[in-house]
């Protein structure tokens, strides 16, 4: 097993409204990274982190999971939030031990509740923060209204970046 320093681990946050794509981000990242074979889908009940019973039946996440993977030389703990407000409690626990978050938006539905919620949580703990647009290959998606929204309620403090 890999020994590594302290500076060279990262806890990541991923938040985000409920089914905005918090999991399957987390499945693909793992995938991407060697560290699943092959990218678990919610629908099939066997991602990485929603492995709990109740998680599978319900098809969403009820508790923050750790997934951890290896980019670089850099470990980096995916921690992987519910999104739904009953579990809020979850979030601020793993908002305590994290050193940034990836705030998930829905490109189809846009800023949601659930997404300022998250905003207002890494303000409280002072935690940088990224959003990452999901859906985009949905012929609903508008990547520019969710950047304009973010802009409307964030002001100059959006600086949006697109990575094909």
């Amino acid at each position: 097993m890999k020994v590594y320093k302290t500076q060279d681990i990262r806890n990541v946050a991923i938040l985000g409204h409920g089914g905005c794509g918090k999991t399957s981000l987390v499945e693909a990242m793992a995938h991407v990274t060697g560290v699943t074979t092959r990218q678990g889908r919610i629908e099939d009940g066997n991602t990485i982190s929603d492995y709990d019973k109740e998680e599978i039946r319900r098809k969403f996440s009820i508790s923050t999971s750790v997934v951890p993977i290896e980019w670089n030389f850099w470990k980096i703990n995916l921690l992987d939030t519910p999104g739904y407000l009953d579990f809020a409690g979850e979030v601020d626990e793993a908002l305590a031990a994290a050193d940034g978050a990836i705030i998930v938006i829905n490109g189809k539905a846009g800023v949601e509740a659930g997404t300022e919620k998250a905003w207002a949580y890494c303000e409280k703990y002072g935690i940088p923060r990224v959003f990452f647009v999901t859906n985009m290959d949905d012929e609903h998606a508008d990547y520019m209204k969710v950047v304009e929204q973010l802009r409307e309620l964030y002001g100059k403090r959006i600086a949006p970046f697109h990575l094909p």
